[in-house]
């Protein structure tokens, strides 16, 4: 009796054990979820891109999901609030920070089977002095500054003659006597304001100056140059006159109405203005150097994608950025970008900037440099360079204030660099 009861216990043990297991295998578990910080805006035709390459790739890897997080006005604080939780996402555009201020949060990436057809000129952008990189290059962008062709050829100005300041001036004020605006700005975006300053610096500041930026040391007077060159522009009249309340969209507006001349800003705002006016003619030159007779591009990490190296989906992370690489998928993000492909297989779609481009940077081989706040400033500068500049154009700003007001910023951001 003793032996038929034990051999009941242990079918009823093997019964249970069945049942639990086929309870388990019963159990479907979802997709994995890949969190992608685009910080891209809505509606913007960026995160359209990464949108419909999300979906595609949803369709061919069914058990993954690309959870795409739009961009705020504060994109840059989300990004390292998550860094220091320690909670990263799996996936984030880098915005020009892969390699200087994020390579020790990414996964290197110059293994991946797309790494060899990096172009040579996002070399000093995104490689170190190991040869390792942080993030999947979609474009590079070279920017200067933005002009309305129509509205030059109204003023009677060749583009192709600006190559100092004083023909910039001169422009500016031939311009404004035909009755256009001749510079926009506003302090709606920071990046308007600051990039007028980032585009500026690098050749106010001689070989010497920059080194001395590099090893900590700031001289008020040197920045002046730029702050003054603003002023006079302010007191000249020249920025439009509803500067304080302008939106990004205004100024696209008046772009795309040929009723503006010049712009500092990144290409792909070209695709804005197009979409208030597809018959839009722009070009982009060069800023002219004082420390330099040759003008001169500003040429920087855009659009750029990394992994965390702590991800715990790091490999369909990882699958997904490979998806991206593949050419007819990156040439989708391209397409809407109007800056050169970073990659060699994967055609640029400069669109409307194609000829302006190609006389400058292929025929007239004007000089590239990086961009200056990335190169030579403490990280977190930028948002210093778009105060200090709407401090002069809104009037609340000696050019010597906003100059003492970057260097105070300088040293104490250089002084959480170093401890």
């Amino acid at each position: 009796m003793r032996k038929v009861k034990s051999i009941a216990a242990i079918i009823c043990c093997a019964l249970s054990l069945t049942s639990l297991a086929a309870c388990g295998s019963g159990k479907s578990e979802g997709p994995t979820t890949v969190e992608f910080m685009s910080m891209q805006a809505i509606g913007s035709p960026r995160l359209k891109a990464i949108q419909s390459l999300s979906k595609k790739f949803e369709q061919q890897n069914p058990n993954i999901k690309i959870k795409v997080i739009t961009g705020t006005n504060t994109n840059e604080n989300d990004i390292k609030v998550r860094l220091a939780g320690h909670n990263p996402p799996d996936m984030w555009s880098t915005h020009g920070w892969s390699r200087d201020r994020y390579g020790n949060f990414l996964e290197p990436l110059q293994n991946r089977p797309w790494a060899k057809q990096m172009k040579p000129l996002g070399d000093d952008i995104f490689k170190d002095s190991k040869g390792n990189f942080y993030a999947l290059p979609v474009d590079i962008q070279i920017s200067g500054i933005m002009f309305n062709k129509t509205v030059l050829d109204k003023v009677g100005l060749d583009y192709r003659t600006i190559t100092s300041w004083e023909a910039f001036d001169d422009a500016l004020a031939k311009v404004k006597e035909a009755g256009f605006t001749p510079l926009l700005a506003s302090p709606k975006d920071g990046g308007i304001d600051g990039d007028i300053a980032d585009y500026i610096l690098p050749g106010v500041y001689s070989d010497k100056e920059k080194k001395d930026l590099k090893a900590g040391k700031f001289d008020s007077k040197v920045y002046e140059k730029m702050t003054s060159k603003v002023k006079k522009w302010v007191d000249a009249g020249y920025f439009n006159v509803d500067y304080t309340s302008a939106s990004p969209d205004d100024l696209a507006r008046a772009m795309a109405s040929d009723s503006a001349a010049f712009y500092m800003r990144a290409n792909s705002y070209g695709q804005l203005i197009s979409s208030f006016n597809p018959n839009a003619k722009l070009g982009m030159m060069p800023v002219p150097a004082e420390t330099s007779e040759k003008p001169y591009f500003s040429k920087g990490e855009d659009l750029a994608f990394g992994v965390s190296k702590t991800s715990k989906h790091k490999e369909d992370a990882l699958k997904f950025l490979d998806f991206m690489a593949e050419p007819a998928n990156m040439k989708e993000l391209v397409d809407v970008s109007l800056n050169d492909s970073a990659l060699k297989n994967v055609d640029s779609a400069l669109g409307q900037f194609e000829d302006s481009f190609k006389y400058w940077v292929s025929d007239k081989r004007a000089d590239t440099v990086p961009f200056f706040d990335r190169t030579y400033m403490p990280s977190g500068m930028y948002s210093n360079f778009s105060k200090s500049t709407d401090g002069i154009i809104a009037g609340q700003l000696s050019p010597s204030a906003a100059a003492e007001q970057v260097k105070t910023s300088f040293y104490g951001l250089y002084g959480q660099k170093k401890s």
